[in-house]
């Protein structure tokens, strides 16, 4: 009976954990997005700066907006 508890209590917290870490994926792309459009702005507004020379040697044109194909699924089985 102890054993149960505590793989119920571990799957808990690898749960919490994983909603945690995915909730900060989704965050760290929509800052990723928030920053190309940023900077597609500067560059629409002129070479103010050495801009282009930024983003051609940051690569920073390349970069696109992550789309998840297969997002990863857990399976909550737990077969001892």
């Amino acid at each position: 009976m102890e054993a149960d508890q505590r793989v119920a209590e571990y799957k808990k917290k690898h749960d919490e954990m994983f909603d945690s870490v995915s909730g900060l994926n989704k965050r760290i792309d929509e800052l990723e997005e928030h920053k190309i459009h940023l900077l597609e702005k500067l560059k629409s507004m002129g070479d103010r700066g050495g801009l282009d020379y930024i983003v051609k040697t940051q690569k920073l044109d390349l970069i696109k907006a992550k789309e998840l194909e297969n997002p990863v699924k857990v399976d909550m089985e737990y077969d001892p």
